[in-house]
């Protein structure tokens, strides 16, 4: 036999559902997460014009380890992958690196267009990069281990193929030294691409 649905017992039920909202609306309280994107702001005033008689590089979408490319900041623990609790990407982790890569080499090949969409011209070079490793290691460093081909934009073979893994110390604390130490590591590989593509013509 059922329990009779007295105002007593409404009243009880209405109680424990207002508890329940309460618990919820606090725990998604607080304040909201902190964006950052990697790489430096780049200048309008030093960007470089589209158009004329440089060669057209076109870096193509990069390829990142698939449980890393996400909007998670993450730190590598002992034995697990530790989620910041206040920050996160403001995009995927392998759109920041294109992004960023991109305007690290464009400013060390100022006589080239280092671009990240197709051309509508064929371009002189296509880069591809695969980041197998990106990670900051937990009072440590931040790792990036990565290959690189650098291919002819007519015949699409291979000019050159490389590989580098450039380690950056963690010298700040918190997430704003992660992402320093992340940006710092995208433009040390920068650093090794470029000669790579200096004779591009």
């Amino acid at each position: 036999m059922s329990t009779p649905f007295t105002p007593s017992r409404r009243l009880r039920l209405l109680i424990v559902s207002a508890m329940a909202l309460g618990l919820a609306a606090c725990g998604l309280s607080g304040p909201p997460p902190t964006l950052y994107v990697l790489g430096q702001p780049q200048s309008v005033a030093t960007a470089a014009p589209l158009g004329g008689d440089r060669p057209v590089i076109e870096i193509k979408p990069v390829r990142v380890s698939d449980y890393l490319d996400t909007t998670d900041l993450v730190v590598r623990g002992p034995d697990r992958i530790i989620p910041s609790q206040q920050g996160r990407w403001a995009e995927r982790l392998s759109v920041g690196v294109q992004r960023a890569l991109a305007a690290s080499l464009g400013a060390r090949l100022p006589g080239l267009i280092l671009t990240t969409q197709p051309p509508i011209d064929r371009p002189a070079r296509q880069l591809l990069v695969d980041v197998s490793g990106f990670e900051a290691i937990e009072g440590g460093s931040v790792i990036l281990t990565a290959r690189w081909t650098i291919a002819d934009g007519a015949s699409r073979q291979s000019v050159v193929s490389n590989g580098a893994q450039v380690t950056v110390p963690l010298t700040t604390a918190g997430d704003a030294g992660v992402v320093q130490a992340m940006s710092k590591a995208v433009d040390e590989l920068a650093g090794h691409i470029a000669p790579g593509l200096s004779n591009a013509r």
